[in-house]
């Protein structure tokens, strides 16, 4: 029995720990501390823990424990499905797309291959929710719009990443010149994988961790047998050509699927276990790995190295926020291109593969640090400076003092909109639904123009689907809404539209408020809100 190992072992929990705890009280990310703490006890420093065997092999367990609990608490499937079509999805991409390609283009400049270039790319380009997460916890706007905004981005930007780095691994110990036809079967290999997992997932798990837990006396041996599963997903992920990580994942979100009860007991115990033990070992060993050797890389690729990983993953994170129309956007920006967790993991399972060296390695590690500290700091900087202002349904994030100032100089008719939609109300449900977007409001008039009342999708829905053909608007629109005057400050028509259920409202006539001359949307005065400069 080696009880160097023993040493080892217990050196980096109790300093992880340390060091995490210390790094949490400047308010700065654990995560930080943990890694800190292994390059301190490491090789670079003072020498104490060497990366043998037996501490890789916690630093694996690490791994697969760490991707289980970002998928059974940070990766929303049927969310990110919900945005795949819309602006959000297509944000994404470019936050990752452009880093990506950047880092690949340099990387084939320095005469990388192209597996090693865009492997590299991949984990540079991915974006990690872990310090994101608790800066946004600290401040209470985890739950809050700008919070959901921030999470939803990273999430699929972190989901992207994990996938393209599996797949270049698996290219890589494949073949050094993969052929078509070979990446086509990894690809197919993995898609099988997905669709296994996700028939077992939804049929076969739930019913499964509850089969054992009610034969089961003992309440350890349950947890022991979901810890027995991490694993072996892990280790049949591996065989069919897909990273362990992602096997470990799917569970997470599998198992983020179970009843209420069910998940909080799973996610009290693993975190328990995980956090406790294997995955500060995790983070404290990519600190052993860690060394000066990147030094003596051309001064040039380090600076152009370290400023894709801030300067250009800031950009198109920024980028990507003004694409799927978030607000502030400096702000949510930050959010976005922070790292942490799972560019380290991501980072290891490269080194592991022999695809970067221990040079390249520990200058990713220390871009990584740098762009963590870098988010978090800016991150928790303007959200202090923010406060979160309701407009219809939407909330954006604004400087007090900036909001004050539009709001209360600007008149409704400054951001009118007078192309409405508009119908009558002895139209029958049936014929309007036919004829015309139910999404938005329609304003209802009466045969002198008047108008009457205010109808959308949400009362449509609630009418019954056999009488539609005899149900008329008039049965089911609003007949009680606000209205607004031209003059109007912006402050006046906000308190209105927050207290009537639609995202829009009518600017009236002064001398005949029956007649509408326009309407004011959310979304107008959102754009109106925004400031010109980040």
């Amino acid at each position: 029995m080696s009880f160097e190992a023993i040493l080892f072992i217990a050196v980096l929990v109790i300093a992880s720990k340390l060091g995490g705890e210390l790094l949490h009280r400047i308010g700065q990310p654990t995560i930080l501390g943990n890694v800190i703490a292994g390059i301190i006890v490491g090789p670079a420093v003072l020498a104490i823990v060497q990366p043998i065997e037996a501490i890789e092999l916690f630093v694996s367990i690490g791994v697969f424990f760490l991707f289980f609990l970002i998928g059974l608490e940070e990766i929303d499937i049927a969310g990110l499905f919900k945005v795949m079509k819309g602006k959000i999805f297509a944000g994404s991409a470019v936050a990752f797309l452009i880093p990506f390609l950047v880092a690949g283009i340099f990387g084939l400049a320095i005469d990388m291959d192209f597996i090693q270039s865009f492997a590299i790319a991949s984990v540079i380009a991915a974006s990690s929710l872990g310090v994101t997460a608790k800066v946004l916890s600290d401040l209470g706007k985890l739950k809050s719009t700008i919070g959901l905004e921030i999470f939803t981005v990273t999430a699929i930007v972190e989901f992207i990443a994990i996938i393209f780095v599996s797949v270049f691994i698996q290219l890589d110990t494949s073949s050094n010149a993969p052929e078509i036809s070979e990446m086509l079967w990894l690809f197919a290999k993995m898609i099988i994988f997905f669709g296994v997992a996700a028939l077992f997932s939804v049929y076969g798990l739930p019913q499964f961790f509850r089969l054992i837990k009610n034969h089961l006396r003992v309440k350890e041996a349950y947890f022991a047998i979901v810890i027995g599963m991490i694993l072996l997903v892990a280790y049949f992920a591996e065989i069919s050509g897909v990273h362990g990580a992602i096997g470990a994942l799917l569970l997470g979100i599998a198992v983020s699927r179970m009843t209420r009860d069910e998940y909080h007991e799973i996610s009290k115990n693993i975190n328990v276990i995980g956090y406790g033990i294997f995955i500060p070992i995790f983070f404290a060993g990519i600190g052993l790995h860690f060394s000066i050797a990147f030094l003596e890389l051309d001064w040039w690729i380090i600076a152009v190295f370290i400023a894709i990983m801030t300067g250009v993953k800031f950009l198109s994170s920024y980028i990507a926020v003004r694409i799927a129309k978030m607000r502030p956007a400096s702000t949510v920006a930050y959010g976005v291109m922070s790292k942490g967790a799972v560019d380290l993991a991501l980072m290891l399972s490269l080194l592991q593969a022999d695809i970067m060296d221990n040079k390249l390695f520990s200058l990713l590690v220390l871009g990584t640090l740098i762009t963590m500290i870098i988010s978090s700091v800016e991150l928790q900087r303007k959200l202090k400076k923010i406060t979160p202002f309701k407009v219809g349904t939407a909330e954006l994030g604004l400087v007090p003092i900036y909001f004050r100032r539009v709001v209360s100089d600007t008149p409704a008719i400054a951001v009118v909109n007078t192309a409405f939609s508009k119908t009558t109300p002895d139209v029958t449900i049936e014929e309007f639904s036919k004829t015309n977007d139910t999404k938005k409001p329609f304003l209802v008039f009466d045969k002198e123009d008047n108008l009457v009342g205010i109808v959308s999708k949400k009362e449509i829905d609630k009418s019954h689907k056999k009488t539609r053909d005899i149900t008329t608007i008039g049965d089911v629109m609003y007949t009680k809404f606000h209205t607004t005057l031209p003059d109007d400050y912006l402050f006046t028509v906000i308190q209105k539209m927050n207290s009537h259920p639609f995202d829009m409202i009518p600017i009236v006539d002064p001398n005949d408020l029956d007649k509408v001359i326009g309407i004011v949307t959310s979304e107008t005065i959102m754009n109106l809100l925004e400031p010109k400069k980040p």
